[in-house]
């Protein structure tokens, strides 16, 4: 549903700020992990996504979405990675990171020894979830980022950092069945919409 936030008068039109909000589902996902180096997706299939550290393997989710449905000229506020926890395996150490993709790779071949690169620098910072919950990502620089085409947008790369033995959560894919537990970007934008109007207009509209 659309807000008004703002109206600003010049002359005889109306210009408003509308915030309205997107869910975009990703365009790919999937996982890869450092035991089994040559497979995609190698210990839960294509339906499930996993980061961080089983045992002594590393999984490693990469995510990547396709912002045509924000309009050109939006101005993005806010953005959110979501991700449905289905399980949890091992205790809570360290904690998840992200970094910017900066090569094209695909969904139904990637492995870790065919992964695209990454930045080097870490660029957010998460929090483990807990089973059966939505876990909620600000991933709001990136999406800017991207919109605006200062970055190509090839993905999220998700690892994790500082962990000491098994901790790695189970988050449903976008192949899982169930269409309301699969991976989201909530993106909320404004957009300046313009309209001629007299006084009396202006008064009705913000009243």
């Amino acid at each position: 549903m659309k807000t008004l936030l703002v109206l600003l008068i010049t002359g005889s039109f109306v210009f408003c700020a509308i915030a309205d909000v997107v869910e975009i589902v990703p365009v790919q996902d999937a996982y890869i992990c450092c035991c089994k180096p040559d497979s995609t997706n190698p210990n839960g299939g294509e339906n499930f996504l996993y980061h961080g550290q089983f045992g002594t393997c590393y999984d490693r989710t990469l995510i990547q979405w396709e912002l045509s449905d924000i309009p050109a000229g939006a101005t993005i506020t806010d953005a959110e990675m979501q991700l449905y926890c289905e399980a949890f395996y091992g205790s809570h150490s360290g904690e998840p990171v992200y970094y910017l993709i900066e090569e094209s790779w695909d969904e139904q071949t990637v492995t870790l020894n065919t992964q695209p690169n990454y930045s080097s620098v870490i660029t957010a910072i998460g929090y483990w979830p807990e089973v059966d919950e939505w876990y909620i990502l600000d991933i709001t620089e990136f999406v800017v980022e991207w919109f605006n085409g200062n970055e190509e947008n090839y993905g999220i790369y998700c690892h994790s950092q500082n962990t000491t033995g098994t901790c790695v959560p189970g988050f449903y894919s976008s192949n899982y069945s169930n269409v309301n537990l699969r991976p989201k970007l909530v993106v909320t934008y404004d957009e300046l919409e313009l309209s001629g109007a007299s006084w009396a207009f202006i008064k009705l509209a913000c009243d």
